[in-house]
């Protein structure tokens, strides 16, 4: 199975429990909402739009735009609440199906983790008009940092992704073209009762993906012991903790007298 089905699998299986799940990515959503630029939008795209947190938000920020929510899950297109004025397409952010300088807005919450940014970065500046913003939110390196700690006690594989770091991350929009206006990050941590609940909230949103070089056999009963043993020794009067280093980002595509 390749890297892209692996991942569009995990997150159409966690199609259904996403919305009632996902409070943090929520959150991080009307964060996002809020800092978008009052422009007149024409084309508004809403890329790795899940179950469609942000639609309503959008709309009622652009009201006389042409709002498409794209996400590469079909699962999570089909739950979206029905809105009669935007379009749903399923489509990969590595390979936008959108012509050359049509879209107004880019509009992206706690998806491009997932992407290769060398080629998602660069395909979103290049359906960009000139000027126009992309703001999207992301997570740094550091989140989800106790499953890797709880799982190194039994092993050496990852099981959770590389983040970027923030500089990295700004390295990589200079290299697609686009200029970073502003940049905002912030840690949340969630906390839970025990191992198995915070492991089942991160299936629960479909990011219980790892690379596929990771290991392929289920746990024994002892190793399962030594991980929850990891993990409760993380734990705090609060509970166990799960940590997301989260960035927000308004940035745009050069143009209207500025080089790029």
């Amino acid at each position: 199975m390749t890297e892209l089905a692996a991942v569009r699998r995990s997150f159409s299986r966690a199609a259904n429990r996403y919305a009632a799940s996902a409070s943090l990515q929520r959150q991080v959503s009307d964060r996002l909402l809020d800092m978008l630029p009052p422009i007149a939008a024409g084309c508004v795209l809403d890329v790795g739009c899940g179950t469609g947190f942000a639609s309503a938000g959008l709309r009622a920020r652009y009201p006389d735009a042409l709002l498409l929510s794209a996400d590469f899950a079909p699962a999570m297109l089909g739950a979206h609440a029905p809105m009669a004025d935007n379009a749903r397409v399923c489509a990969d952010a590595h390979a936008l199906p959108l012509r050359d300088g049509s879209v107004d807005l880019i509009f992206s919450s706690l998806m491009l983790q997932w992407c290769d940014l060398s080629r998602a970065l660069p395909e979103c500046r290049r359906i960009l008009r000139p000027g126009a913003p992309m703001c999207f939110a992301t997570v740094l390196d550091g989140t989800l940092r106790e499953i890797d700690l709880a799982f190194g006690a039994v092993d050496r594989h990852r099981h959770t992704l590389p983040f970027l770091d923030e500089p990295s991350l700004a390295a990589l929009m200079r290299e697609a073209g686009l200029v970073v206006d502003h940049v905002e990050q912030s840690r949340q941590v969630e906390y839970f009762d025990d191992a198995r609940s915070l492991l089942q909230s991160n299936r629960d949103i479909g990011a219980s993906r790892v690379p596929l070089q990771t290991r392929r056999t289920t746990l024994g009963r002892a190793a399962w012991q030594s991980v929850c043993a990891a993990f409760d020794a993380q734990r705090t009067p609060q509970g166990i903790p799960l940590t997301y280093e989260l960035a927000w980002v308004v940035a745009h595509r050069p143009g209207n007298g500025d080089s790029g």
